[in-house]
């Protein structure tokens, strides 16, 4: 008759008896923390210091570029008034003047137009009047509203790429302190960003290799095909968002992923949505050059390893194989000449 395992028989007869504890809610809560907890801690600590640094640069920069936006609209009222001045002294002159021809007077307007166009020239090379072009000659005038750089979706997308690090380059500090505050907060912040994005990285390959049943070659190649569909179908997506080509869309897709980031296409789409693709692109390229990388570095250890032994196992075999046995066995000692050749050769790891 079988013996019971539980219960009253288990208790009489000495066995230990196994009692299960009920799994409460916060049980279940307590165990997610302590797995998680540090994974989101690391994330809310990049939000943090995203948005911190962002509000940090937007105080520092905006009155200096509201004060560069003042002596630029000055320059520019005097440099236009004086244009005026000109044009209607030439006026006078060639009113009251000995009469002239008028491939005259056109060749000294074209002077005059030249020089103002110099002098504007001359100021668009800075951003912020470069900005306050582009709001007069593409919205209503002088009575449009000047647009500024430094405001608080271009400071996110400013410092969110500054720490991943892709650097658009739309905007950038002006002031002296303003840079030299962007190099201490780049040195803290793309260090904390690499250490966030390695740590999400590990902590969703080994999820989805758990998901593979360890088949690392499995595992590699979808991650590759994640890393080229995301690059096109978001290439796609920004394509049909912005209204530029495909080709163009791929572009910046790809670019922006890995971190190169040129800053030649502008997406007029939410910079919430840019720092949510960039975030997730750059974390599955990480995961997938740490799975790529070390499996192909194991792999080469392996067989170095395995070269290795075959080298030893080779001088062994040369060094049994160089001994005269023919002359040692006329001698009578073959059976010790054998023990000593098989006794090599399984030192070695031939058998």
């Amino acid at each position: 008759m079988a013996r019971k395992t539980g219960g009253l028989a288990a208790l009489m007869s000495g066995q230990p008896v196994v009692v299960k504890k009920r799994r409460t809610v916060f049980w279940r809560l307590k165990l997610l923390t302590r797995q998680g907890g540090l994974h989101v801690g690391l994330i809310l600590v990049c939000v943090l210091y995203v948005y911190g640094g962002a509000m940090l640069f937007m105080w520092i920069e905006a009155p200096e570029e509201l004060a560069l936006l003042a002596n630029f609209t000055r320059n520019l009222t005097a440099i236009r008034q004086n244009f005026l001045e000109n044009v209607e002294n030439l006026k006078i002159a060639h009113q009251n003047g000995p009469k002239k021809n008028g491939s005259h007077l056109e060749a000294s307007l074209n002077r005059l137009l030249d020089n103002f166009s110099h002098d504007l020239m001359k100021m668009f090379p800075h951003p912020v009047a470069a900005n306050m072009f582009e709001n007069m000659f593409f919205g209503r005038g002088e009575n449009s509203s000047y647009q500024p750089l430094w405001n608080t979706d271009s400071s996110l997308l400013f410092t969110a790429t500054t720490i991943v690090p892709v650097g658009y380059g739309y905007i950038a500090p002006l002031t002296t302190h303003g840079r030299l505050i962007l190099c201490i907060y780049a040195g803290f912040g793309i260090p904390l960003a690499l250490v966030m994005m390695s740590d999400v990285g590990k902590f969703l390959a080994d999820l989805s290799a758990k998901l593979f049943n360890e088949n690392i070659t499995a595992f590699m190649v979808v991650l590759v095909s994640l890393l080229v569909a995301y690059s096109i179908l978001g290439g796609i997506a920004m394509a049909k968002a912005i209204g530029v080509s495909m080709i163009d869309g791929i572009y910046f897709s790809t670019i922006t992923i890995f971190t190169i980031g040129y800053g030649d296409v502008s997406p007029s789409i939410s910079v919430y949505y840019i720092i949510a693709f960039i975030v997730f692109g750059v974390s599955l390229v990480t995961i997938a050059v740490d799975v790529v990388a070390a499996n192909i570095i194991h792999n080469i250890h392996y067989m170095g390893r395995q070269v290795g032994k075959a080298r030893i196992i080779a001088d062994k075999m040369l060094m049994a194989s160089s001994i005269d046995f023919q002359k040692i066995i006329r001698s009578g000692d073959f059976c010790e000449v054998q023990g000593w050749k098989i006794g090599i050769l399984w030192g070695s790891g031939a058998f």
